[in-house]
């Protein structure tokens, strides 16, 4: 091969890579199609379940299940502990503010006609928008609309109008992206298993929490929730405030609220909790405030576990 051939041979293997490297970028810098799928909201959740099948995979169903729920698992096949891949949500307050709107969007393994059918049974109506057959069922004052859009993929919605269900539809396949995501999504670190962004609106008067501890926002803020996994679970949530002032007293609220946690977490006996609570780390970086903190695999376990035990306990109410 000649020299000239050798250096072509070189650039071409450089662009190659360059471009591969380019493309897998911008495939993991993009919110996964779950959330993209979302309508505009005030919070957005998103959270792959994938990691934890290794774990549970091995594990039976709970025992105990609500009748509702159990007619859902043998009609449709569905497990959602072990089916479940990924489930993305959106939820804003109504203009009046005394009730909440949501969307959810699940990914994950199931037989599209049993499914279709099992809603199809318990429907009060249904509708088509393009291909796609939507549900209608009443539930709690709402109309909760379900729609099957792919093999892996169903939407469901709570609002009173179909249109936003329609946008969902419109969506698949296509670049839109709320509003809230496109912005923020950048600041969700690498490889974060499950995250939450949520924009608080300014309460100048605070924001009440449980113990007596509020926390003020004289402006507009945005909460950037992350949890990923490294051998242990880091946790790390960016509040990003309009000013250095809006972040300093705001770290300095998390700092009381977090020794006030501490002190009450003396009071038991518990080394992982302690563990968790000690490695909670508070800084103000500019506009930011920053929360990190590791929990240990004993802390997630136990907390799992409590978890387990509520949900296969017997119903007072039978």
């Amino acid at each position: 091969m000649t020299k000239s051939r050798k250096l072509l041979f070189l650039a071409l293997l450089v662009v190659l890579v360059a471009a591969t490297a380019f493309l897998i970028m911008q495939r993991v810098a993009r919110p996964p199609e779950a959330a993209r799928l979302l309508p505009e909201g005030d919070t957005l959740i998103y959270a792959n379940l994938r990691p934890i099948h290794l774990f549970e995979s091995n594990k039976p169903a709970p025992l105990q299940m609500e009748e509702g729920y159990k007619d859902f698992v043998q009609q449709t096949g569905i497990q959602p502990e072990r089916d479940l891949d990924e489930v993305a949500l959106s939820r804003q307050d109504t203009s009046d503010g005394r009730d909440v709107e949501s969307s959810e969007v699940f990914v994950g393994r199931f037989d599209r006609s049993r499914t279709s059918n099992y809603f199809q049974k318990i429907a009060a109506g249904k509708e088509q928008y393009l291909d796609k057959t939507i549900f209608s069922l009443p539930h709690e004052g709402h109309i909760v609309r379900v729609c099957i859009l792919t093999d892996k993929i169903i939407a469901v919605t709570n609002m009173e109008s179909a249109g936003v269900m329609h946008r969902i539809i419109d969506h698949l396949g296509s670049s839109g992206i709320p509003t809230l995501l496109e912005t923020h999504y950048r600041q969700v670190p690498t490889a974060s298993v499950a995250w939450m962004i949520s924009r608080i609106p300014a309460k100048p008067n605070g924001m009440q929490l449980p113990g007596g501890m509020s926390f003020s926002f004289h402006q507009e803020a945005v909460a950037v929730a992350s949890l990923r996994y490294a051998g242990e679970v880091m946790f790390r949530a960016d509040f990003l405030t309009q000013s250095d002032d809006d972040a300093r007293q705001l770290a300095d609220s998390l700092h009381t609220f977090l020794a006030i946690s501490r002190a009450a977490s003396a009071l038991g006996r518990d080394r992982d909790v302690k563990s968790a609570f000690d490695s909670v780390h508070i800084q103000q970086k500019g506009t930011i405030a920053e929360v990190t903190a590791t929990l240990p695999q004993n802390f997630l376990k136990k907390a799992v576990s409590e978890i387990q035990l509520e949900g296969n306990a017997p119903s007072s109410g039978k």
